[in-house]
């Protein structure tokens, strides 16, 4: 895998947290141009810092060295045949980062009302 993937990966994962170049690169002690230039495969990109930046991602270092962009089905790594469940997250699959988090407040709105029975 190269450096252009990997970057893409990283760029992919920055977005879906919801942060741009400036907060993450601040976050890892990086500069805002180190982490674009790690982003477009134009530089080196060494072990501990793709570890520094999956560890502020929350993503698996795994999951930036993989081949193919395909992660596995979350519903089936929960063991569910939940036809329902299954339909969110291919739906989810279409969203922004930020139409993303605003589904997540919404299923823990959900549930507070669940649990306070209103």
């Amino acid at each position: 895998m190269g450096y252009k993937e990997i970057g893409r990966k990283i760029q992919k994962a920055r977005e879906e947290a919801g942060l741009n170049q400036e907060e993450l690169a601040a976050r890892i002690g990086l500069s805002q141009a180190t982490l674009s230039n790690y982003e477009l495969g134009k530089r080196r990109l060494y072990l501990a810092q793709l570890e520094a930046i999956s560890r502020e991602l929350s993503k698996p270092l795994q999951y930036f060295l993989e081949e193919n962009d395909r992660l596995p089905d979350p519903s089936a790594q929960a063991g569910h045949d939940d036809p329902e469940l299954k339909e969110i997250v291919e739906l989810a699959k279409n969203l922004t980062s930020g139409e993303k988090k605003q589904v997540v407040n919404y299923l823990k709105f959900l549930l507070w009302q669940k649990r306070e029975g209103k």
